[in-house]
């Protein structure tokens, strides 16, 4: 993501955090559609970077940033043990009983993504959070320029 070095932070944020978050709908929705562990390490990763992206802009969108981040922390979560079961199969996948056993997690983990997916693209999710995105917020103050009176004696 480039930014414009003579636009403040908080209008570079309005004007590239939006495409972000298409882009990043977009590949959730391809990542819900697939089985493959690749396919959803890849999303995985791309949530990460997205979760962080937003949380450096905490100061500009406040409080009201951490009800959005929320929801992107129960995918992350799924998807992060998807990827530790499927580290495990690699590991045991000498030993039949217990690789049986750590792929049916791993697949419920993969439903349970799936589910925490449809809650946070249901209808209309990603032109909020491109609306909310865009809206100015919080920002920065500046120190004031007035200066504290000496206490009374």
């Amino acid at each position: 993501m480039k930014w414009n070095p003579s636009r403040d932070a908080s209008d570079n944020a309005r004007r590239k955090l939006p495409k972000l978050t298409q882009k990043y709908f977009h590949g959730g929705r391809q990542a819900a559609g697939e089985d493959a562990a690749e396919r959803l390490h890849r999303f995985r990763l791309q949530t990460k970077r997205f979760r962080y992206t937003l949380e450096l802009f905490r100061p500009i969108y406040g409080p009201s940033l951490d009800r959005h981040l929320k929801s992107l922390r129960g995918i992350q979560d799924a998807l992060g043990k998807i990827n530790d079961y499927q580290t495990i199969c690699e590991l045991v996948e000498h030993d039949k009983q217990l690789m049986a056993q750590v792929q049916k997690a791993q697949r419920k983990k993969v439903k349970e993504f799936r589910q925490e997916w449809k809650k946070f693209d249901s209808d209309g999710q990603l032109k909020r959070w491109k609306a909310y995105l865009t809206r100015a917020h919080t920002t920065p103050r500046k120190p004031s320029a007035r200066k504290k009176s000496a206490p009374a004696a």
